[in-house]
């Protein structure tokens, strides 16, 4: 098999549709008369600098390095506020959110994918989010409109 075809194919399909596992890709390389297993997939994905983006649906999905990530549907920022946060601090510009254990970094991402005006940037820890709010907005108001979403 031409090692080139395979990954222009792999290319296009990660460009064109949220794609998860690699046997997704197997069987849509499959779908175009191009025979792979997993570990040539895992294999072409590593060496073409493919990596797991947030997906839509909060599920990671395939694509390129500084690619941004798809923007949360609607209702994803409520429900995982009501899902994953339990405390909200601010301290100036700073708006510091808590998480059970484990659960900062899926809700980060969730955060980034809502592209709310007031944020910054956000960073995450295993229990902790740090949302840096932009100069000309609240942290304690955008505290306030987060902490009524839980």
């Amino acid at each position: 098999m031409d090692k080139r075809r395979r990954r222009d194919v792999i290319r296009e399909l990660v460009s064109t549709r949220p794609l998860s596992r690699q046997s997704e890709l197997v069987k849509e390389l499959a779908a175009r008369g191009l025979e792979a297993d997993q570990s040539t997939i895992s294999r072409d994905l590593r060496e073409m600098g493919l990596v797991r983006l947030p997906g839509a649906d909060g599920v990671p999905i395939y694509g390129f390095p500084g690619e941004q990530a798809p923007a949360a549907a609607a209702g994803d920022l409520e429900r995982g506020l009501k899902e994953f946060a339990t405390s909200f601090e601010t301290s100036g510009n700073i708006l510091v959110l808590h998480t059970a254990p484990g659960n900062a970094h899926a809700l980060a991402a969730i955060l980034d994918r809502a592209r709310l005006d007031e944020v910054a940037g956000t960073v995450a820890g295993d229990d902790t989010i740090i949302i840096v709010v932009k100069e000309k907005h609240s942290a304690k108001r955008l505290a306030q409109r987060l902490n009524r979403m839980s």
